[in-house]
């Protein structure tokens, strides 16, 4: 995957009490040595209660719960293809987006994330924080102060069978030192801030580590590049029977195909992937050469090739 030293799909966010109406117009409370500037986009109401001193039920809200978290930005999709979303949690497992890059060239081809249970305690404490910053009502767009063509955070939750879709600034806490007011960009960025780090926030409630096993990947084929000088690319046969002129579909570009692979594919694909690295030139049954970025798909997630 061309990644940096951390999956590209990783931007962390940088950094209410009742005070004056002020609070409610600036939109954040003023830290030490900080002033607010954000401008709230009001309280959030409608069946589910956003009091920031609102909890869960008394049952816990594991039972059906998802969340997953990931960003956009306005680039070609061929540009964005490989960023994972940072955080997925389904079936009470936790699909860890933050996935390391060994600092080597080229780099392996198949780099996926980790998997790890999180408690249903744990994940209590998730809709709890939620609540507290006031985004479980009506309002789903927390971008208010967003510069044109950033990155975008996007977190959908689905709690005691309500869906959320939430868009908003991941950066917005960086605009000012303060405790933000809920149902505010910076809210939503001091939740995002949380979830990007959930071995810190919830470390007693999350199982051991271990290797993601994918039910779904996607794939892009793209005509390889040119590599540096002095390195020949390693040429592999295309394990699938699909020619890369019929593989999924155009991406960005007519000479790119994304296609998502699972069931006897996935199972012809992965050990080949898995032993190559991201200069490998895959050679298809009509002697066509492409090189090919492939990532996980996480459950719930429509995938990078519409």
């Amino acid at each position: 995957m061309s990644s940096p030293s951390v999956n590209s799909s990783l931007h962390p966010a940088r950094l209410a009490g009742a005070l004056a109406i002020s609070i409610l117009v600036a939109g954040c409370v003023t830290g030490a040595g900080g002033a607010g500037s954000s401008t709230p986009g009001g309280s959030p109401s409608g069946s589910t209660s956003a009091s920031p001193s609102a909890g869960p039920s008394d049952s816990s809200s594991a039972s059906g719960f998802y969340l997953r978290a990931w960003q956009t930005q306005a680039l070609a999709p061929q540009n964005t293809f490989d960023w994972l979303p940072v955080v997925t949690i389904s079936d009470g497992k936790f699909i860890d987006g933050r996935v390391a890059v060994p600092a080597i060239y080229p780099s392996p081809l198949w780099i996926g994330p980790s998997v790890r249970t999180v408690s249903a305690k744990g994940i209590d404490a998730i809709v709890a924080e939620a609540l507290k910053q006031g985004l479980l009502g009506t309002k789903s767009d927390f971008a208010d102060q967003a510069v044109a063509g950033a990155v975008l955070g996007h977190i959908q939750l689905i709690v005691d069978g309500k869906t959320y879709d939430l868009t908003g600034d991941p950066d917005a806490l960086s605009r000012c030192r303060c405790i933000p007011v809920p149902g505010t960009d910076g809210a939503f960025a001091a939740f995002w801030q949380k979830l990007s780090d959930l071995d810190a926030w919830l470390s007693a409630e999350l199982g051991s580590s271990a290797p993601y096993e994918p039910e779904r990947v996607a794939v892009l084929a793209a005509p390889p590049s040119e590599p540096a000088s002095g390195i020949t690319p390693n040429e592999v046969a295309w394990p699938l029977s699909t020619p890369f002129s019929a593989f999924g579909t155009a991406l960005g570009n007519d000479s790119n195909r994304c296609g998502v692979v699972s069931g006897a594919d996935l199972a012809k694909l992965m050990p080949v992937i898995q032993a190559q690295n991201q200069l490998t030139r895959f050679v298809d049954s009509a002697k066509v050469k492409d090189s090919l970025k492939v990532r996980v798909l996480v459950p719930g997630e429509e995938g990078p090739c519409a």
